[in-house]
């Protein structure tokens, strides 16, 4: 049985909602059993390409992100030419192909009583659609499923990583993807204009020749086109010969956040500041029915959690001051403290981290998940010098890179107090000696944290 949930826009338009399948649990049970068996033959072969970062163990949205702003920041620091196609795939769930899912599924090693079982999954399956309306339920006739992996399925997410698998083969010589579940993007750099248009051209001939093999609608309306630039008023023409049929944009909405041509996060920042402000609403109006730790959980759940996301990409940008101006509004609100009043000391009474100081260990955190990314001066060479321990900075003279999380963790990671930078290896211990650290000296911008480890060094 299929339950459409709405998901944004007009209620009366049937592509507004999302169609979740309800499986009963025996299925659910042995779903689990073949999922795993499935992902472990997947991980222990290496199969899944590296560009997809969706319902992978170890790989998250925060990755996906890194991937595509590192990318562009590394090829503008390099002075080349980069564009970035954003792709819009219609139903790609419900477009799945049986017959050519079960022939990726036979070629990636699935052979015999698995192929079967897998072949008997897909085929015949039969469904209904169940509304509720006014009080009243309704149902449809059952009718056979031709196409797609049900969607609230345990099998149907991993089902569709290893259908689009081979996409990023189709534009690897051309273009850098990064893929999250359906949510496909394409990072084009050249030495020049021409060249960037001429790959440009081709890794959208050779996109729509994938999708139109494999039965995927590629929404030409929804696909968007951005050329990166480290200057606000530099121009590069189009480098799209399909202008007429690819939007061009100077920033879109990717995996959550706010993404423009030069990446300075003023749109991300602008369009969160609203809800924020919303957030601080819903406090206020709080206050007279909760006690202290209701508001507090009321703060996390309707603030923080905005607060937080994205921070380690957006929280050092030129314009999070208002940000911040909004987190001390709702601090004073919970405190019940006047307008004037310094919040210094009420972030730790709280045990909440000030943004500065959120940005700090959200960039922490990234670098614990992913240690592979960085190199420590030791690796670099061989002098016995006090800094031999610390992570190698890259030489870059670009101010966007180095705005960037990767470059920020290492001046960051560089610069704490070594009884905590010597617990790195020891994830869980690492972040809480790290958070009490943070929370005691309440950071009100990075660089009053730097100047803090300038006093310890001049201290020494």
């Amino acid at each position: 049985m299929v339950l459409p949930i709405y998901k944004k826009g007009e209620r009366t338009d049937r592509s507004n909602y999302q169609p979740i399948s309800l499986i009963s649990t025996l299925s659910k049970v042995l779903e689990i059993l073949m999922y795993n068996r499935l992902n472990q033959h997947l991980h222990s072969n290496n199969i899944i390409v590296p560009e997809q970062y969706g319902f992978r163990k170890g790989k998250n949205i925060e990755n996906a992100i890194f991937s595509l702003t590192n990318t562009i920041a590394n090829a503008l620091n390099k002075k080349q030419v980069i564009a970035g196609l954003f792709c819009d795939l219609s139903k790609a769930f419900d477009s799945v192909n049986h017959l050519i899912l079960l022939n990726k599924l036979f070629h990636y090693g699935v052979r015999n009583t698995c192929y079967s079982w897998f072949k008997s999954y897909l085929t015949n399956r039969q469904q209904k659609v169940i509304i509720s309306n006014n009080g009243g339920k309704f149902a449809s006739n059952w009718d056979t499923v031709s196409s797609g992996v049900p969607q609230g399925s345990v099998l149907g997410p991993l089902l569709f990583l290893l259908y689009i698998n081979d996409l990023p083969d189709s534009t690897r010589k051309l273009a850098k993807s990064v893929i999250y579940a359906d949510d496909t993007s394409l990072l084009i750099q050249a030495t020049n204009t021409m060249e960037l248009q001429d790959k440009v051209n081709d890794s959208i001939y050779h996109i729509k020749e994938w999708f139109s093999v494999n039965g995927v609608t590629l929404n030409l309306d929804k696909m968007h086109i951005i050329k990166f630039s480290s200057r606000t008023k530099k121009e590069i023409p189009n480098p799209c010969s399909n202008s007429n049929i690819i939007k061009e944009t100077n920033h879109l909405r990717f995996l959550g956040l706010e993404v423009n041509k030069t990446l300075s996060w003023k749109n991300q920042i602008d369009k969160l500041l609203p809800k924020l402000s919303s957030a601080c609403f819903v406090i206020r109006s709080m206050l007279p029915y909760c006690d202290s730790t209701s508001i507090k959980t009321i703060y996390f759940a309707y603030f923080h959690s905005l607060l937080e996301y994205g921070i380690a990409f957006w929280g050092n940008s030129a314009e999070n001051e208002k940000v911040f101006k909004l987190q001390k509004r709702a601090i004073r609100l919970m405190t019940g403290s006047k307008n004037r009043t310094s919040c210094r000391p009420l972030f730790p009474q709280l045990e909440i981290l000030t943004l500065p100081s959120q940005y700090i260990f959200s960039l922490m955190r990234f670098l614990t998940q992913n240690l592979e990314f960085y190199t420590t001066n030791s690796t670099i060479h061989n002098y016995n010098t006090r800094s031999r321990i610390q992570l190698h900075k890259p030489s870059v003279t670009l101010a966007l890179y180095q705005k960037g999380p990767y470059y920020e963790s290492i001046r960051i990671y560089n610069a704490l107090p070594h009884n905590i930078a010597e617990l790195i290896l020891q994830k869980k211990g690492f972040l809480t000696k790290l958070k009490k650290y943070l929370l005691a000296k309440a950071f009100y911008s990075v660089e009053e944290y730097m100047n803090d480890y300038t006093d310890r060094q001049d201290g020494k």
